[in-house]
């Protein structure tokens, strides 16, 4: 098993975990770290944001892939 490294901080849970789904979409495994007291403190400077880790053989596309999101379909 490889080190994870740092990806990719967010002030939020709900942006680190869809960052993390799209990863995960693109088969990279992202795991999201940080505490909020379970949403008690979410969205105050209590809380130190949420880091995204990715195996560090990844770290190179999961750049590439937060740099260049896909474009939005219309409806």
């Amino acid at each position: 098993m490889s080190k994870g490294v740092i990806l990719a901080k967010f002030a939020t849970r709900n942006e680190a975990f869809i960052v993390a789904e799209y990863l995960g979409e693109n088969g990279i495994l992202a795991t999201v770290m940080g505490d909020d007291a379970g949403g008690a403190f979410a969205g105050l400077t209590l809380s130190k944001g949420f880091t995204i880790l990715v195996p560090e053989e990844d770290k190179s596309l999961a750049t590439e892939l937060l740099d260049n999101p896909p474009a939005a379909e219309k409806q």
